[in-house]
């Protein structure tokens, strides 16, 4: 079992709201290692340096990206004219959640999710405020027909598993006792609570002899609030 926790009351997120809720319009934001925040606009990252128009802060050598569609990429970090590159590897600003740089362990999974099986226990504990992207593909089938980890576009009757989700989505919940999430082909953003993380498809409750094949998910999830020596930047556009 692996367990994730966070060593804060708050988490960087919440700093992040904070910090733009004091403003007129969403900025770049970035929180080093001994807690000094640059806002504005970030101009570049390059040899261990983020510069931005209010000063620069020292990087580590290896930062892991995550992006708005749930996945991650990790290696040096270079930035330029709102473009973000790890070697090959490039993507725009608003296509990213956060970057974080001195990050400790990163959990990363792979899991297939029966649509006829109900909840699956990935095994992976969170504790609220962790970091947690989602990301899956495939198809199954159910009563209500063909469908991807985006669901279909009717919604699901009051017998489904989720009744707010839409038929055939992806869905997790923090615990057993959690509120279910639509996630869809991609989720990311904090563990709204804390408990095991745990997945399924939005079909008819568990038992239904109609609902077959199964959705790849990968899981990704850390913390990075309160570890010692992390860089967080928060993009504009996130």
């Amino acid at each position: 079992m692996i367990r994730l926790t966070r060593k804060t009351t708050f988490t960087t997120v919440t700093l992040f709201l904070l910090l733009t809720a004091c403003i007129n319009k969403p900025v770049d934001v970035l929180v080093s290692a001994d807690g000094t925040v640059l806002t504005g606009t970030l101009q570049s990252i390059a040899s261990g340096t983020a510069v931005f128009e209010s000063g620069r802060v020292d990087v580590p050598d290896i930062g892991r990206i995550w992006r708005l569609d749930g996945t991650t990429q990790s290696g040096p970090v270079v930035a330029s004219d709102g473009i973000f590159s790890i070697g090959t590897f490039s993507a725009s600003s608003d296509s990213l959640y956060l970057i974080v740089w001195g990050n400790p362990d990163l959990n990363q999974e792979s899991f297939s999710v029966d649509a006829a099986l109900g909840w699956l226990d990935t095994g992976i504990e969170l504790n609220q405020g962790a970091i947690l992207s989602l990301h899956g593909t495939g198809t199954v089938v159910s009563e209500t027909g063909t469908s991807t980890p985006d669901g279909q576009e009717k919604f699901s009757s009051s017998v489904s598993l989720v009744p707010g989700a839409t038929s055939g989505q992806l869905v997790f919940k923090v615990g057993d006792a959690g509120q279910p999430v639509a996630a869809g082909s991609s989720w990311i953003g904090e563990s709204p609570n804390s408990g095991a993380l745990m997945l399924a498809v939005n079909v008819p409750l568990e038992g239904s002899l109609e609902a077959r094949g199964v959705y790849s998910v990968v899981v990704n999830a850390a913390v990075i609030a309160g570890q010692a020596g992390t860089v967080v930047f928060y993009p504009a556009g996130r």
